[in-house]
């Protein structure tokens, strides 16, 4: 009888798998099953919103007539590391629905201005943006919000030039933008960074705005070189670390977890 070579080495692959996987105390991996309530999104269509409010990321889905809303949840999975066995969230969220919002004009927008407005209203409230759902597992629909409408969030998305500069804005005309060296003040660092900035004509000059969450602003309102606009930062957001020269992840040297950094995230819009 002949024996087919391959087989060997498969078979060998297998057992040093799942004695890797027994060292570790995990189970073996079982194929996941879609749970009733995440729903596939967070693909980056035109009908999406993603938006982070209080740290979490959000997401809203326009279909039309409604606007279903949508909270990322980085579950914890037991992975294998050169340190050993460790905790690590998953990179990629899943989307878990929170609820549907009907109304006269109801945009992805409107809704999101709506869920952080409750959010300032009551900040010790933990059930907006938490997922909700039946016994049954099918997600509770919530009932018809009085949201603004297309044009009213239009109007109000459009910043006075005037009073701009005047609520943390730096309003000007777009001139460049890309990867930028700046002094490095930190001590015992390099004496420059570099980093992703945009250059503005203001009314006072020429203004520089470093900040890598830009790149990711900018593309989000559609600018292009010669737009007017206004620019704020908003906020920060936790992102994973990498080495700016190697790109490879900078790890805790005592969890030898990636560590995080802070990163500004930035509101751009257009000012006609």
């Amino acid at each position: 009888m002949l024996r087919r070579p391959d087989l060997v080495p498969m078979t060998l692959l297998s057992l040093i798998k799942n004695a890797a996987t027994a060292l570790c105390g995990l189970a073996a991996p079982q194929p996941q099953s879609p749970r009733d309530h995440e729903i596939p999104v967070g693909t980056g269509a035109d009908n999406e919103y993603q938006i982070l409010i209080s740290g979490v990321p959000h997401l809203f889905l326009d279909e039309g007539d409604h606007v279903v809303h949508f909270v990322a949840v980085f579950e914890r999975q037991m992975q294998h590391t050169s340190f050993g066995c460790k905790l690590l969230p998953e990179v990629v969220p899943r989307w878990s629905k929170v609820g549907t919002h009907r109304g006269s004009g109801v945009t992805p927008q409107s809704v999101a201005e709506v869920v952080i407005g409750k959010l300032k209203a009551d900040p010790g409230s933990k059930s907006i943006g938490k997922p909700t759902g039946s016994p049954h597992g099918e997600p509770e629909v919530s009932s018809s919000i009085e949201a603004p409408t297309r044009q009213a969030m239009q109007k109000n998305a459009q910043p006075n030039p005037g009073r701009a500069s005047n609520s943390t804005y730096t309003v000007g005309t777009l001139i460049e933008w890309g990867e930028m060296e700046f002094p490095n003040r930190k001590p015992g660092r390099k004496k420059t960074y570099t980093s992703f900035a945009v250059k503005l004509n203001t009314a006072e000059g020429e203004k520089t705005l470093p900040g890598e969450g830009l790149k990711d602003a900018l593309a989000n309102a559609g600018c292009k070189i010669g737009d007017r606009v206004a620019i704020k930062q908003v906020g920060t957001e936790k992102v994973p670390a990498f080495d700016q020269r190697t790109r490879r992840p900078i790890l805790d040297d005592e969890t030898g977890e990636q560590k995080l950094w802070d990163r500004k995230v930035w509101q751009v819009n257009h000012i006609h």
